[in-house]
């Protein structure tokens, strides 16, 4: 009795973390995936999966030393951009791309904290954010991280890094 309350509230568990991901779950003791129609893969075709979610995907793992370098990215390829940020400081890196066909920021940056050898956390020191770019379409485009406070609109960034992508 207790095994199967056990596997129904995992069932219901799971079921609603996969609400919403593009991920069916089947139950039942008829569940079978393997008649799935083609419609049905995942992702689908306007959807994309981040790296950070499905595992070490980039094709082009890049850092501050990047800046002013051509990147050469074939369509779909992407491309991952990790930076030293101190979001306690008020600033953080902002992306701007000049072609956002071209070049496409796939979600929001992540923050990684700084590794303490300690169970302490270092309150105050600098960890990474790292942004994901996909290579969409044939072009060029120019992608622009600045370093800065988000609201302060009139003050030039901290620091600029700016790389150039060329996609075929």
């Amino acid at each position: 009795m207790l095994t199967k309350f056990t596997l129904t509230l995992i069932t219901i568990i799971l079921m609603v973390s996969l609400a919403g991901c593009g991920v069916k779950a089947s139950t039942g003791p008829n569940a079978d995936n393997s008649q799935g129609n083609p419609s049905d893969s995942y992702p689908a075709p306007n959807q994309q999966l981040l790296p950070i979610i499905s595992g070490k995907a980039a094709n082009i793992e890049l850092d501050a030393s990047a800046d002013g370098t051509t990147q050469q990215l074939n369509k779909g390829e992407i491309m991952e951009i990790t930076l030293e940020s101190n979001p306690s400081t008020g600033y953080s890196w902002f992306a701007t791309i000049s072609d956002p066909k071209v070049v496409v920021q796939m979600g929001e940056p992540q923050y990684q904290e700084p590794v303490s050898s300690s169970s302490t956390p270092i309150v105050g020191a600098a960890g990474t954010q790292t942004f994901f770019l996909q290579a969409a379409e044939s072009g060029t485009a120019t992608v622009t991280l600045d370093y800065k406070r988000g609201w302060e609109t009139d003050v030039a960034p901290d620091k600029t890094i700016t790389i150039t992508v060329e996609v075929k």
